[in-house]
């Protein structure tokens, strides 16, 4: 597993911060867990690896159609982690099913892509830290044998 952390000299700017860890620095096939207050340096590096056309699962917290207008993601699929149903949501409890659509999503792009989870502390909140560390793990475990990217934005 990765760790992406902006330097504190280069927290001056956002695009600094951007700079401080581009997608070529990435490794495909690692789960990068990503140290920030708010996820904005894991939606750059994803909004980035999506332009340069590698397939992209967007899975948060935030409403998917703010989201898509915010962050000029109209082609990319976003999975709302909510308890009230609606189009494209996931049951944050059902943290078994989320990975599956993790893996799914990795096969159907012959184990390409790139995962923004913007939503961890979320999935510790509704099923207990063990439960989704061992999440973590299988997805992490998951990658290590493709080719895809995924970023898990952790609040210090």
């Amino acid at each position: 597993m990765g760790w992406v952390q902006p330097r504190e000299e280069e927290m001056s700017t956002e695009a600094e911060s951007v700079r401080s860890a581009m997608p070529m620095d990435l490794e495909k096939g690692v789960c990068y867990l990503v140290k920030e207050k708010k996820p904005e340096l894991s939606y750059r590096l994803f909004e980035t690896l999506v332009a340069q056309k590698i397939p992209g699962l967007c899975i948060t917290r935030q409403y998917p159609e703010r989201v898509r207008r915010e962050r000029g993601l109209a082609e990319v699929r976003i999975i709302w982690l909510s308890h009230t149903p609606g189009e494209d949501f996931h049951n944050p409890t059902a943290i078994g099913t989320l990975a599956k659509v993790i893996q799914k999503f990795s096969e159907d792009n012959n184990g390409e892509g790139v995962v923004l989870l913007d939503g961890l502390e979320y999935l510790i909140i509704n099923n207990g830290f063990l439960q989704t560390l061992m999440f973590v793990e299988h997805v992490n475990e998951f990658v290590m044998q493709r080719r895809a990217i995924i970023l898990l934005p952790v609040s210090p």
